[in-house]
């Protein structure tokens, strides 16, 4: 539980100006991380889709042994959501 917390304020803090809300889940074989995108002038929702799965990417290689995976589910409306995943060369 306190994994879960620890993970989510350091991906609030990397993106809080991105995100309404960012959740994470930390299971024994990964993490999964929900976040739900606010509206930005600076971004448009391509650009802040992009910015999430960078920053995501980004603190989770860093914080996770490289033998857990994760997933992102960011949230941008009611119905539509894109999930992000490690990329291979993250894994090596």
């Amino acid at each position: 539980m306190d994994e879960d917390i620890d993970i989510a304020t350091e991906l609030r803090d990397s993106g809080g100006r991105l995100w309404q809300s960012v959740e994470c889940d930390v299971r024994p074989q990964g993490v999964v991380v929900y976040a739900r995108l606010c509206a930005h002038q600076a971004f448009d929702v391509a650009g802040a889709l992009a910015e999430s799965e960078r920053l995501i990417e980004s603190v989770l290689t860093r914080r996770l042994d490289k033998h857990k995976t994760w997933v992102a589910a960011v949230q941008w409306s009611e119905r539509l959501c894109k999930t992000f995943t490690p990329r291979a060369e993250s894994r090596s």
